[in-house]
């Protein structure tokens, strides 16, 4: 009944592929401009061009949306391998198969064919044949469980299909053969059904319309094979491509006694010799498969650079040969000569072999490979160790335990022979001692372990050292061998039991291994994922950032050892100290400043000038300094000093009109003798000038403002008959804008004085800092009250005077 309905089938399908055939007048070769034969690329790349063109956004012609749908159909037709080979064998274009392959109803996959029938019945279509691809199908808990983790050391070529994917069935014989050839030499094959799996195909990176897809698990990462084309040589060519090059060294006349003597790094050596240049895919899979055990090395036959080991070892010119060497650099473990080596036999000497004589506990690894837990206390399984130091000293007494394990043919499946270094594995050796011993009171000497469990562990130490050299050598057999058959004929315990310290791992790779190692996986995904033209985009812009960081550390190196040049150069000669640059400048206000510094002053700014003589220059200036060096960082403020022999006709004018504004409501018209003012009344002034809203303060030892023991209502009362007095200007309340002033008796004098009872006496308005006794005022104390002044302007708490213009810098 099946063999019927599939007939039933194949001849619904042939029918529908006859009436959906058209004539072949069109040729989408044609349609993008390329000839018969074209690649995948080719057709790609014509088919991205023609796009672009004829794209209906990008294009005004009206036949350019018709154009657009022809371009697409074409590039369908020859990007589908199988309507591709149909038309270029009989020329037509089977448009029935392209609708049933791309229907987006269809929930069988790519190449999914189905045919409704009267009263709606539905004939899935099923090939016989995909059984080859079932018979070798995982689940995703097989892949997790046990595939993944062998991938460390077995490759797995896995193909993830559809049931009704054309391509799938194209492929068949391909994939039969992959069988037939790798899983020989110990690559094994695998099937995921998408339908049935998603889950795992997803994982592996199959994608609906992009099946079958083909990766390779190997050493627990997943590698995709990328290639158009998917045949038995580029598959094979893909698998080879991914093994390390490092994996099988090349073995000459020059290092040949380097490869077989480099047994100290407990591995044991397997030459291989052949008549071809290029390397089996079976010994890559077998160096792949024993790398953590064994180091493989290939010599070719019949060159001259091989011959000497051909001769020494008399290897078979015709013949491919294996040689396994262990600590005997001179006679090899095992040897074998073939016309063809088959995996399996070396498999079976290599798996016989992979440890040598007398191996090192190097790891935790090695000690759970030779010497397993086991709980029976009659299947026990014994591991003797010797304890040594990493010298030479103690070559002699390993080499003299192995010549032990040669001449007494002890089981392996009982006792096992192996040695540590005593300086890298004290955590161990400490675990297994009694209290108070140390470490190195162990060397040379034999202990006798039985691994229980993982953790716990039976041990006894033998009291007789393992002492070499033709003295010892008897007794320390005799002994050895009558103790180890002593327990190996008994059930009895061992004498002490302790937990188990972890052996340190000591081929662990350091860090820069690591990274390394890292920045090679991560180079090889890229490759699997990005194309030739990103990876050198991505890679010149690495190669910029890593030129431009080069260069900049050689140019900071040159410059340091130009620097440390000349230090050493002038290392003998007397320093010199530098003249330090002033942070806060003083300008000069003078006439060619003059506009600079006041008038033309930006909103919010402010110049403070002190007014000096040449005389108290050399005083007042860094006095002046002091005051206004907390205020250096403050923008808006300009600093300077004014030489009152040269300015006193422009500080007289800005004194006028002050006067007059302070005036202007008593109805006075008030001015001022610029005779009257005396330079040397005016030194210690400081004058704070705003430039655009037109008005000064002014600083003076004599100035109300200062007085410290005087109350803000004095203060407040003295300006007040300062702006509003008629009386004229020689009289005391002008002495602080210094007027020449006799201080003559008057209700305004006693009361600046402070002491109605001395209205006649001529004493100086302010006594602070002056003393009593002194008549004349003293430069010395001008600016002792300067920076509590500072502090209240730029509080607005100073009195201002306003002006009503600026006037000119010069004679009047």
């Amino acid at each position: 009944m099946w063999n019927f309905s599939k007939n039933i089938a194949y001849a619904l399908l042939l029918v529908f592929m006859i009436i959906g055939t058209v004539d072949c007048s069109w040729d989408p070769y044609k349609v993008l401009g390329l000839k018969r034969g074209a690649s995948i690329s080719e057709i790609r790349r014509a088919y991205k061009q023609s796009a672009r063109e004829w794209h209906p956004d990008k294009n005004r012609n009206e036949n350019a949306e018709s154009k657009f749908v022809e371009v697409n159909k074409a590039y369908e037709l020859l990007s589908d391998p199988v309507r591709r080979k149909l038309f270029d064998q009989k020329g037509v274009v089977d448009d029935s198969l392209n609708r049933n392959m791309h229907n987006p109803n269809n929930r069988f996959g790519d190449g999914a064919s189905f045919f409704s029938g009267h009263g709606g019945f539905r004939f899935q279509f099923q090939m016989s044949e995909l059984t080859a691809f079932h018979q070798y199908r995982i689940t995703l808990r097989r892949y997790e469980n046990l595939i993944f983790p062998q991938s460390y050391s077995q490759p797995y070529l896995i193909l993830v299909y559809s049931e009704w994917c054309l391509m799938c069935l194209h492929i068949l014989p391909v994939w039969q053969r992959l069988v037939e050839d790798l899983n020989p030499i110990g690559i094994n094959l695998a099937t995921v059904h998408f339908d049935q799996e998603v889950e795992l195909a997803n994982k592996l990176g199959g994608r609906r319309g992009e099946l079958p897809h083909v990766v390779l698990v190997m050493d627990s990462r997943i590698l995709h094979y990328t290639e158009d084309e998917l045949s038995n040589s580029k598959v094979i060519e893909f698998i080879r491509s991914r093994f390390s090059r490092n994996l099988i060294a090349f073995v000459n006349d020059q290092n040949i006694n380097e490869f077989i003597g480099g047994w100290k790094d407990n591995k044991v050596r397997v030459l291989l010799f052949g008549k071809l240049e290029l390397v089996r895919l079976r010994y890559l899979t077998l160096a792949f498969k024993y790398r953590p055990h064994t180091l493989f090395g290939y010599a070719e036959l019949n060159l001259e650079t091989t011959r000497t080991i051909v001769e020494k070892f008399g290897i078979p010119s015709k013949l491919d040969s294996l040689l396994l060497f262990q600590e005997d650099r001179d006679r090899p473990a095992a040897r074998l000569s073939m016309a063809d080596l088959p995996y399996s036999t070396l498999k079976d000497i290599i798996e016989t072999n992979k440890y040598l004589q007398l191996p090192r506990l190097s790891s935790q690894k090695m000690l759970d490979l030779l010497c397993p837990p086991e709980s029976s206390n009659i299947r026990r399984r014994l591991c003797a160790i010797l304890v040594t130091e990493d010298r030479e000293e103690d070559e002699e007494a390993r080499e003299q335990l192995r010549h032990f394990t040669r001449q007494f043919k002890f089981s392996r499946d009982r006792i096992v022979f192996s040695y540590l270094f005593r300086e890298k594995q004290t955590e161990f050796l400490r675990a297994l001692l009694e209290d108070g011993k140390s470490p190195a009171e162990t060397t040379t000497k034999v202990v006798i372990v039985w691994r229980q469990d993982t953790q716990r562990v039976s041990y006894t130490w033998l009291p007789q050292p393992f002492i070499s050299g033709a003295d010892n050598w008897n007794s320390s057999v005799d002994y050895l061998h009558r103790t180890l058959t002593k327990m190996l004929g008994s059930a009895q315990p061992l004498a002490h039991t302790t937990l188990m310290k972890d052996l340190v791992d000591e081929h662990a790779q350091g860090i820069l291994g690591r990274i390394t190692a890292r920045l090679v996986t991560t180079a090889e995904v890229l490759r699997d994922h990005f194309t030739r033209q990103e990876l050198l985009a991505v890679g010149s812009v690495v190669g910029t950032v890593l030129f431009i960081a080069a260069v900049g550390y050689v140019m900071t190196y040159l410059v340091r050892l130009e620097e440390e040049t000349i230090r050493k150069k002038n290392k003998g000669l007397p320093k010199t100290p530098r003249p330090t640059t002033t942070e806060l400048k003083l300008h000069e206000l003078r006439s060619e400043t003059y506009n600079g510094m006041v008038r033309l002053l930006k909103p919010g700014c402010r110049t403070v000038v002190l007014l000096l003589d040449n005389e108290s220059m050399d005083v007042l200036i860094p006095k002046f300094h002091k005051a206004v060096w907390p205020y250096r960082k403050n923008k808006s403020l300009l600093f300077g000093w004014m030489n009152i022999d040269r300015g006193l006709p422009w500080y007289s004018r800005l004194l006028n009109l002050a006067l007059k504004i302070v005036d202007e409501d008593e109805g006075a018209d008030v001015t001022l003798d610029s005779n009257s003012v005396k330079p040397k009344n005016c030194v210690g002034t400081v004058v704070s000038l705003n430039g655009h809203r037109r008005y000064f303060c002014i600083y003076h030892a004599r100035h109300p403002e200062c007085v410290s023991d005087s109350g803000a209502k004095r203060m407040q009362n003295m300006a007040r008959r300062l702006t509003v007095s008629n009386r004229p200007m020689n009289d005391a309340t002008g002495a602080f804008m210094g007027f020449d002033t006799s201080l003559e008796d008057s209700d305004n004098s006693d009361v600046e004085r402070g002491d109605p009872l001395k209205s006649q006496d001529k004493e100086p308005l302010i006594t602070s800092g002056l003393g009593l006794h002194t008549q004349q005022f003293s430069t010395d104390f001008a600016l002792e009250g300067l920076s509590n002044w500072l502090d209240r302007l730029f509080e607005g708490t100073t009195q201002r005077y306003n002006i009503n213009y600026w006037p000119d810098f010069g004679n009047f």
